[in-house]
């Protein structure tokens, strides 16, 4: 009775493992709540993004002094006292000077250099978007790395007492003499190999969940609930992709990693005309009161007033304004050459997230509509077997380590399609939410 009684509790244990450890409440592929929440508190929290919003900010407030004049200068002087004493009003020279100049750059500086430093803005705020968007798709990788070490030592925790429950019946059979040694062997080997695994996978748990934190600004150790994945819910939400051309043309159209090339060859086509513009002269405009005291304290002299206009010659313009227009071409060209680079990275990178994708799905498709339930049936046809003695305690074990490995493979496959998912999304459209 008492081996019969085991065999019960084996079997029931194959029946409880007929699918993988997950919450009945797990949230749906199109919208997880838990990575919303986190690439939200990342955004709101993370020291790279305020960096570059910071950037951003800084880079704003400069364009209106850019196209703001200089700060006129006043001058206040004396002139023509008489020495030794330095008489005040025993001259009809002497004079109190107050003078006031504005210096007015060529029509068109202003605006041009004004405009260097919108583009400049328009980059920095690029720069932003790009940021964000490699924040969600870092925080998306980390998240399902988490919830793929969570579900697989929910899975392994089953698979534990399924090989006790294993240990237990092949030492009471080799007892009674109804099995051979090697069957207990057997089943504390599987069972101690599992506990390995279970080491290897907690501490990539402690190493997700610190990879997570740090991307929210918070202690390696700082909790998080995690909800287990489902392979089946996420396949009965994967769907088809569209042409990999329509991502590719989404992603150079949609991309801050371009928009930011495009905004630094602007930034370079205006330097070039700001420099240009330097080569033309700039103006000064003076104007000056001239205060003269009474002679001998009597008789009081006029006063005077003054106005000049004084130009900038740029005779120097083949040295210094054309040199630098030729560095602004040249940087322009390397702007555009960066810009190319770009693009074509950016499309391999699209290409290749969605050859992974589509990978990725056909084998969860595969593994939950194929592998699994085969294993499960397989388990199922050698415990009935097994348990009217026409097949060997090492087979049971065998079959049941593959369906344990296709379950873990078919929960790593998700969490990785999940997460290429989100990456393809990424690079694709203008959210920065997953």
């Amino acid at each position: 009775m008492q081996v019969r009684q085991l065999i019960l509790t084996a079997s029931a244990f194959v029946v409880a493992n007929a699918g993988p450890a997950h919450a009945q409440d797990s949230a749906p592929v199109a919208c997880d709540s838990g990575l919303q929440s986190l690439v939200a508190e990342a955004l709101a929290r993370n020291p790279t993004v305020a960096q570059r919003q910071a950037a951003v900010r800084a880079a704003t407030l400069r364009i209106r002094p850019a196209g703001s004049l200089p700060d006129p200068m006043l001058s206040v002087g004396v002139m023509d006292l008489v020495l030794p004493h330095f008489d005040f009003n025993q001259s009809d020279f002497t004079e109190v000077d107050v003078e006031l100049s504005q210096e007015i750059p060529w029509p068109g500086s202003l605006g041009a250099r004004a405009g260097v430093v919108r583009a400049a803005a328009a980059g920095a705020r690029a720069e932003e978007g790009a940021v964000r968007r490699e924040l969600t798709t870092a925080m998306a990788v980390v998240y399902y790395r988490l919830g793929y070490t969570v579900t697989a030592l929910e899975t392994l925790r089953h698979q534990r007492e399924l090989l006790e429950a294993a240990v237990q019946l092949s030492t009471t059979r080799y007892a009674t003499g109804a099995a051979p040694q090697s069957d207990p062997l057997q089943a504390k080997l599987a069972r101690d190999r599992l506990q390995s695994e279970a080491f290897a996978l907690e501490s990539d748990r402690v190493a997700a969940l610190a990879a997570v934190n740090a991307l929210r600004n918070r202690t390696p150790g700082d909790s998080l609930g995690v909800v287990p994945l489902d392979p089946a819910q996420v396949r009965a939400g994967s769907s088809p992709l569209p042409p990999t051309d329509s991502l590719v043309a989404l992603a150079l159209a949609a991309h801050p990693r371009l928009a930011a090339r495009r905004a630094a060859i602007e930034q370079a086509t205006r330097t070039i005309h700001v420099e240009r513009l330097g080569a033309r002269p700039d103006f000064t405009l003076t104007a000056r009161y001239g205060y003269r005291p009474p002679f001998a304290g009597t008789f009081k002299f006029p006063d005077f007033f003054s106005a000049f206009l004084g130009l900038r010659v740029p005779i120097w313009a083949w040295r210094k304004q054309n040199r630098l227009a030729d560095a602004a071409r040249a940087d322009s060209t390397g702007a555009a050459a960066a810009l190319r680079d770009a693009e074509l990275q950016l499309s391999r990178e699209v290409a290749e997230a969605a050859a992974r994708v589509q990978a990725l799905r056909q084998r969860l498709a595969l593994l939950v509509d194929g592998v699994l339930p085969n294993a499960r049936g397989t388990v199922e046809s050698v415990l009935r077997s097994y348990q009217v003695g026409r097949a060997e305690f090492l087979t049971l074990l065998s079959v049941e380590d593959a369906r344990y490995r296709a379950e873990l493979e078919a929960v790593a496959v998700a969490a990785d399609y999940q997460a290429q998912l989100v990456m393809l999304r990424q690079l694709t459209a203008g959210e920065t939410q997953p």
